[in-house]
């Protein structure tokens, strides 16, 4: 389907174009119509044409949920710009990073994040009169220099960009870590949005009303599909700006919602809330979460406190593809199965080689083939090589998840092969956490790693600290340091000091043993445990290579056959062996 993504979510529908469609769920009476709402992003698409953007420029929104949210987002795919959200959390430097990594043309950012936000555009080349405050709460807002978003909205109405090939064409940057790394930014195709989207409208023989409820950050991918399927079918769906448990339990009962969706942690917390009684979720008949892993044990609680035909659905996803899987209704989840491939999506399990593994239930690296993947990373031709594997099929995503596949086709997930970490739905490169906090001056090495929470509702970040013999340096210290340029949720929540951290011989860390070491501090003690024997086994390593080195050396003297590139090795080898 080569068209528009926001012209194909405001194309013609056959349910009344006036009924309130986006609701504020604090606010009921203020909503959007699918008319209101069309109109809108038209004029949206007429006032940025009219600033000057193009095809292919990239407007950057730094905003929370609202029900206007949608406009800036159809309104910028549909004028034919690139549209990329960033977290309302992120700090001036992360967001700095991220304006220049999508050359932002435009930024639109709410009145509370203005301020650093401002610092941030303009350390990237982008002007005062490029930047538009989202007002929506606060319509008296005024900055000098700084327009409010309003204004975009008086240049008449303009048509949708045509899109000839729906499968080259980027319509949005999103964020993503990847497998690994600092964060990049995925180009997605408008062919991409559309078929997630699709795969959201409901079945017409569902069996309920639906009636929706979001607090998701929108610009995550997890919530991309929800908002534009409503708007297909026309499903009303309350907006929460952002998550309060116990708004989101009042807003279930006093909108009789049908169906939400959740990342872990509300799902394991509302249970042990008061307000959360049979009766007030009585009305719910399906939740999805995703974003991080949950068992089936930690589902319970809200489970029981549901209809006895209710659901609780894993989603299993990527930025880089959408939706994976997920559980159709009126299945239900088998065990701590993630559920089966969407749609026109296929998973395989292959080895550390990339080899398929035919055998069923084999264990190994999950790899997607998607029916329309993100086109790469942009200006990141090393982690498009990490990521995507071509064959002839097509082009495969490595997941970086390890997982298995059972008979019936569900799929599993036991461990990550990729260092991310999962923090309440929200991914944290250790790489980046490393390299803030090694910026300290009384700092001398460090190690960042996921610690369970013992829940199972996601990680906590763990950093390992070594620090000069004689500095002071505490804890919260390094907590203040890390908070200048990272966002909440990516400081380390525990920090260990320790001796030395462990580390192959090319110098990466070695995270499976640090995970291993104890969760006290170690620090001007006598090395312990795992870090005695991961000494011990790398003077084996070592001890056996040079071995081998010298008994090679023996052999091809022996038989003649000295050849310039065995003297290099050998020398090598040698010069290792001084070294040890």
């Amino acid at each position: 389907m080569d068209m528009n993504f926001a012209s194909w979510v405001l194309s013609p529908v056959e349910y009344d174009e006036n009924q309130p469609l986006l609701i504020d769920a604090s606010k009921p009476e203020r909503s959007l119509t699918f008319k209101q709402l069309k109109h809108q992003v038209h004029q949206l698409i007429a006032g940025l044409r009219a600033l000057g953007i193009q095809h292919g420029d990239c407007v950057c929104v730094n905003a929370f949920n609202d029900i206007s949210y949608s406009v800036l987002y159809l309104g910028i795919i549909g004028a034919g710009a690139v549209f990329t959200g960033v977290n309302p959390a992120y700090s001036e430097h992360e967001l700095a990073h991220h304006i220049s990594m999508v050359t932002a043309k435009v930024v639109i950012v709410e009145p509370s994040m203005l301020e650093k936000t401002v610092a941030a555009a303009e350390s990237c080349g982008v002007s005062q009169s490029d930047i538009f405050v989202f007002d929506i709460h606060e319509p008296k807002f005024q900055r000098a220099g700084i327009q409010s978003w309003s204004t975009l909205l008086e240049r008449g109405e303009g048509d949708f960009d045509s899109c000839t090939d729906s499968d080259k064409t980027v319509a949005a940057y999103q964020t993503s870590s990847g497998t690994s790394g600092l964060p990049k930014a995925a180009m997605i195709p408008h062919s991409y949005l559309i078929h997630q989207a699709s795969q959201r409208i409901s079945e017409h023989d569902i069996g309920y009303e639906i009636r929706r409820l979001t607090a998701l950050p929108p610009m995550h991918a997890f919530a991309t599909p929800i908002i534009p399927s409503s708007i297909r079918q026309g499903s009303p769906t309350y907006v929460m700006r952002r998550y309060d448990q116990s708004e989101f339990i009042k807003a279930v009962t006093t909108y009789q919602i049908t169906e939400t969706w959740l990342p872990p942690p509300p799902l394991i917390a509302i249970p042990k809330c008061h307000l959360a009684t049979k009766a007030a979720l009585q009305s719910i008949r399906q939740v999805w979460f995703g974003g991080a892993a949950l068992s089936y044990d930690n589902q319970l609680p809200l489970q029981n406190l549901l209809r006895a035909d209710a659901k609780i659905n894993p989603v299993w996803g990527m930025t880089e593809v959408g939706w994976i899987t997920t559980v159709p209704w009126p299945k239900r989840r088998a065990g701590d199965s993630i559920g089966s491939p969407l749609m026109n999506f296929t998973v395989r399990v292959v080895d550390d080689d990339g080899n398929a593994l035919k055998e069923q239930g084999s264990t190994g690296e999950l790899q997607i083939l998607a029916p329309h993947p993100m086109l790469g990373y942009l200006g990141n031709p090393e982690a498009n090589n990490e990521t995507i594997t071509f064959d002839s099929q097509g082009r495969w995503i490595n997941s970086g998840d390890i997982g298995y596949i059972d008979s019936e086709g569900n799929i599993f997930i036991v461990d990550r092969k990729k260092d991310l970490i999962k923090v309440r739905g929200w991914q944290v490169s250790p790489n980046e956490v490393e390299s803030r906090i090694q910026q300290h001056p009384q700092v001398l090495d460090v190690g960042v790693v996921g610690v369970p929470l013992p829940s199972g509702e996601g990680e906590i970040v763990r950093a390992y600290v070594v620090r000069h013999c004689d500095s002071h340096m505490t804890k919260e210290d390094i907590k203040r340091f890390a908070g200048v340029e990272l966002a909440r949720y990516k400081i380390p929540e525990e920090i260990v000091f320790i001796d030395s951290i462990p580390r192959n011989p090319t110098g990466k860390i070695l995270r499976r043993l640090l995970r291993e070491q104890p969760s006290g501090d170690v620090e001007n003690s006598k090395i312990r445990g795992v870090t005695l024997r991961w000494l011990w086994q790398r003077a084996r390593h070592w001890a056996m290579a040079i071995r081998r080195r010298i008994s090679w050396f023996h052999l091809v003297r022996a038989k003649g056959r000295w050849f310039s590139s065995g003297a290099h090795r050998h020398t090598s080898s040698s010069s290792v062996a001084r070294k040890s």
